[in-house]
């Protein structure tokens, strides 16, 4: 069972913490056994390549506001501590007015006063990837696990462009709707179309290794077509295969096998299907009543970036401007449940920060109010920042915006007059790995042990949550899981 404490190191005050990425997924899943899989942890900081450097800009007319500076009301919340990193540097902050300064002062504090308590690795030892020779198109040497992600990848565009579209295809027949406007004489029966996708699930098994499969196939094995939403009701996991239907009666292709946490529900599509996701939702809250409104909701969204971009991590979804109305078009206020905790990641850009915080951003559209950030500071395992943190092409943090809801329909929600700071230090795993949070967020809600929550372009499934994206399985692949 992965039972392991992420947290390396917090302070009393519980506002500098040390967590270690992949041991926080796995903690998250229940009673998945086995090691999540990672890449070599950085030992060493990085040079930004050239091709990271900026283009020169003039400075805005406003670049020496604080965003925060317009925060005039507060609606009391509950909090695991009272102090703040802050205060330990307050002399500091006086002269300071752009946020990359504070975010500085505030990480050299925590990894220094982190130092002090942690003199080995700051992450635990990683199972890695296995890197074994393949060759590519151009001959280079490429790793198998970065082929299988790729193809994985591929299935999972195709599993949500699936589910977004099956509905247009069911709904629309044209040779029905001509039959009904007497434009032909003759109605052949309508085709039956076979699902392309279909999906198998039982209760999860140990196996004697990562790739062996159980030879005996269990009665508890469902199969149905895929749909894109699911809900494990129980309170143990879930083993789910997906395969393409083929041309065989009673075969189908290859599986992709994923485990699927307790209590915890996933709707597979992309973000600007929310339509789709919409009806999905209430078709599987219908069936296993559960809750329409979340106590918190966790948003990851795929901010315009060079770096994704070239690496292909995500898809670009056509800049700012598109993204911002995609997320408002989304309708997240209307999930969320009275004092719900909201928490939008950002990168370091200046420009993200106004499109959450203001005028007009997401937290105002919603009636949010912000209570605290979040600094995820990524460090070498010698707790050395992973790029300079002085340079001006690449800051080696992002941070996590964390709102409170209003209690109730006629209360506007502002951001709170002081806001919290807090920094997470981790080392950094795969690309777009983040550490999971949910034990540092669940001291917020009013129950920790009961409670509902949504996460958003999630790439991962944590027990009892539920996920929404067109990458929500991916690290539950059991390709990425290995013995413990």
């Amino acid at each position: 069972m992965a039972s392991s404490n992420p947290i390396v190191y917090q302070n009393a005050e519980v506002d500098v913490i040390l967590i270690d990425i992949p041991t926080s997924i796995a903690a998250a899943q229940g009673d998945r056994e086995g090691v999540l899989l990672s890449t070599t942890p950085l030992e060493a900081p990085i040079e930004p390549k050239e091709d990271y450097r900026p283009k020169a800009k003039k400075p805005r007319a406003n670049e020496n506001q604080a965003p925060s500076a317009v925060n005039t009301q507060h609606v009391e919340h509950r909090s695991p501590s009272h102090a703040t990193v802050a205060e330990a540097s307050q002399h500091d902050f006086q002269s300071l007015h752009l946020d990359d300064l504070r975010y500085k002062v505030l990480a050299e504090h925590a990894l220094r006063q982190t130092r002090a308590q942690v003199t080995g690795s700051w992450c635990t030892q990683r199972k890695l990837m296995t890197q074994k020779p393949a060759c590519g198109e151009d001959g280079a040497a490429m790793d198998v696990d970065q082929i299988s992600e790729k193809e994985l990848e591929s299935r999972m565009k195709e599993w949500a462009s699936w589910t977004e579209s099956k509905e247009d295809d069911a709904a629309f027949n044209l040779q029905q709707m001509m039959a009904s406007l007497g434009a032909t004489s003759e109605v052949a029966e309508p085709a039956t179309v076979a699902p392309k996708w279909m999906m198998s699930y039982c209760p999860a098994r140990e196996t004697a290794s990562s790739t062996q499969v159980a030879e005996t196939v269990s009665p508890d094995v469902q199969t149905e077509p895929w749909t894109g939403a699911f809900h494990n009701p129980n309170h143990h996991s879930l083993s789910l295969s997906i395969a393409e239907n083929t041309s065989q009666p009673a075969q189908l292709g290859p599986e992709y096998r994923f485990t699927i946490p307790p209590r915890s529900t996933f709707f597979f599509s992309d973000s600007t299907a929310s339509d789709a996701f919409r009806n999905s939702f209430r078709e599987l809250t219908d069936e296993f009543t559960l809750p329409r409104h979340f106590d918190l909701v966790l948003l990851d969204p795929p901010w315009p970036n060079r770096s994704a971009k070239r690496k292909g991590a995500y898809e670009q979804v056509g800049g700012m401007p598109y993204l911002k109305k995609m997320l408002l078009s989304m309708d997240i206020d209307s999930y969320l449940e009275h004092n719900a905790l909201v928490g939008v990641w950002i990168t370091n850009k200046a420009a993200l920060r106004e499109h959450v915080l203001g005028p007009g951003g997401l937290f105002e559209t919603w009636n949010v109010g912000l209570i605290e950030e979040w600094i995820w500071i990524k460090t070498t395992t010698k707790g050395e920042p992973m790029f300079d943190i002085d340079s001006a092409m690449r800051k080696p943090y992002e941070i996590l915006l964390l709102g409170r809801a209003a209690p109730n329909s006629w209360t506007t929600m502002t951001h709170a007059p002081t806001v919290k700071r807090r920094v997470i230090a981790a080392v950094p795993d795969i690309h777009s790995r983040k550490p999971c949070l949910k034990q540092l967020l669940e001291p917020f809600l009013p129950d920790p042990t009961d409670y509902s929550a949504l996460e958003v372009f999630s790439r991962y499934l944590v027990s009892g949550w539920t996920s929404w994206g067109n990458e929500v399985l991916k690290y539950n692949w059991d390709s990425y899981w290995a013995p413990a």
